[in-house]
Formats: structure tokens, C-alpha cells, sequence
């Protein structure tokens, strides 16, 4: 019976990790490179540097926690989509409370944390849908040529970065240096790129999501075992949803490293002169 638990606790660890690590690793990259540009930019700009970008990352941040609070029946205490002047740095937040014995709501914690990562993503591609609707359809290409039910293998790995490298192309034309809505959807990129990043309150409530989640797939999969239900055929077939993710998050990767590219530039031009 010991060795059994064991390795119900080992399967639903390989199954939470399947679930969620694409996802987490794609916050903690977007992560990074957000808070070096952020940090670029208050130097060279001061605060008016972070707010330049603030006045629409934040809300769109912000808009993702609450959208989540309302799939997972949390109840929206307090929000603000954007404060200026605050003494503690905080541009927002959102204050959500929910009935803890109830193991959907307190998984959902996990979600919320997380949610501005796919409210960026999804900013992103409804901007780049809309103003720049020509490399929108060169990313659809992308998806219609397969990349939806590939494996996350190495031959993923190499068309999501050829496929990457296109858009860009599409994107960064001599063109659209001529087009209005490229310079809106430029701003509307950097921005919403540069407020993706997961705050420490964030990352507190998607720990204690996590290990909701983690504690319910061992439930599950306890019984499942029970009646001999394979429950990792199940979860790997969501799972195959992290393509998806992976896809749509080439945008959110490449706006994060041109903002960082030229946040850089602004702090060297800052310091230069």
C-alpha cells in the first residue's frame, strides 16, 4: 500500500508538471526579461518611464486576474486597473476573496496568479488581429501547417522559432513603417509587454493554487486507479492544449526581447548624453 502511494505521488507529480511547466517556464522568461527592461527604463527615465507603458499593460494585467476570479467563482472585492503616485510602487491590483473549502475555487488560485501571462498573450494577438491583420495571417499559416498537433519535441522546438522569425518579417516591414496602425500596434506591444510579469502576490497565490491542483490530480488519479481508469491518458490529452500555448506565446516572447532590446538602448542613450 506504502509503495502504491509513492507512486500515486510521483505519477500526479509528472502529471502537474506536464499540466503546467510549459506554462511556468513561459512566465518565468517573459518574467525576466520584463523586470531588466523595467529596470532599464526607470533608470534612464525615472517613474514616468514605467508609466509611459503602464497606462495599458496594467489594466490589460489587471482585466486578467479579474476575468479569472469570475471563471473560478471568486468574489471581486476591490479592483484598480491603474493608480499613479502610489508610494509603494503598486500600479494596480485586484482583491478577490472565495469559499476555501471548495477545491475548484481554491485551484483556481492558480489561474489568477497566472492569468495576466494569458491576458497579455491574448492583448497581443487581438492587437496584432486587428491593426496588422497581413502577419496575423502569416501566423495562421503557421497553425494550419501543423504545428497544432505536433509533440513538443525537437522538431516543434525548430519550427516554432522558423515560424517566429517570419512574423517578425511580417511585422517589421519598410511598409508599415508608413502605416499608422503598426505605430499603434507598436505601442500597444510594448506596453502590455512590459507589465506581463507575475507579482510576488501573484506568484503566492499560484503556489497555493499549484498545490490545490497537485493534491486533487493525486485524488484523481487514487481513484482512477481504483476503477482502472488510465487518469494520465486523460491529462495528457489536455496537455497537448501547451502546443497551443507555446504557439501563441512566440508574440509575447518576441515583444518582451525587442522592449528589453530597447529599453537598453534608451538607458545607453540616457547615460552617453
Amino acid at each position: 500500500m506504502e509503495q502504491f502511494l509513492v507512486e500515486t505521488l510521483k505519477f500526479s507529480l509528472l502529471e502537474i508538471i506536464t499540466l503546467t511547466g510549459p506554462l511556468l517556464i513561459i512566465g518565468l522568461v517573459l518574467g525576466l526579461m520584463e523586470r531588466k527592461a523595467n529596470r532599464y527604463f526607470f533608470a534612464a527615465l525615472g517613474y514616468k518611464g514605467i508609466l509611459a507603458t503602464a497606462w495599458l499593460g496594467t489594466p490589460v494585467h489587471e482585466m486578467g486576474h479579474a476575468l479569472m476570479c469570475l471563471i473560478f467563482g471568486h468574489k471581486i472585492i476591490d479592483m484598480r486597473l491603474l493608480m499613479i503616485n502610489r508610494g509603494d510602487g503598486t500600479l494596480g491590483y485586484v482583491t478577490h476573496s472565495y469559499n476555501r473549502k471548495s477545491i475548484y475555487q481554491t485551484v483556481g488560485n492558480f489561474f489568477i496568479g497566472i492569468a495576466p501571462i494569458l491576458s497579455g498573450i491574448g492583448g497581443l494577438f487581438l492587437g496584432l488581429y486587428y491593426l496588422l491583420p497581413g502577419s496575423f495571417k502569416v501566423f495562421k499559416v503557421y497553425l494550419l501547417d501543423g504545428v497544432m498537433i505536433k509533440s513538443l519535441d525537437l522538431t516543434f522546438i525548430k519550427g516554432f522559432i522558423s515560424a517566429s522569425l517570419v512574423l517578425i518579417q511580417s511585422i517589421f516591414t519598410l511598409s508599415n513603417l508608413f502605416n499608422l496602425h503598426f505605430w499603434i500596434f507598436l505601442l500597444l506591444a510594448i506596453s502590455v509587454s512590459s507589465h506581463m510579469a507575475l507579482s510576488g502576490a501573484d506568484i503566492k497565490g499560484a503556489t497555493q493554487g499549484l498545490l490545490s491542483l497537485y493534491v486533487a490530480l493525486v485524488i484523481l488519479t487514487l481513484i482512477g486507479n481504483s476503477i482502472q481508469v488510465n487518469a494520465y491518458r486523460y491529462i495528457s490529452q489536455v496537455a497537448r492544449y501547451n502546443v497551443y500555448l507555446l504557439a501563441f506565446s512566440a508574440l509575447a516572447l518576441i515583444f518582451s526581447f525587442f522592449t528589453l532590446g530597447l529599453s537598453f538602448i534608451v538607458y545607453q542613450i540616457k547615460f552617453i548624453s
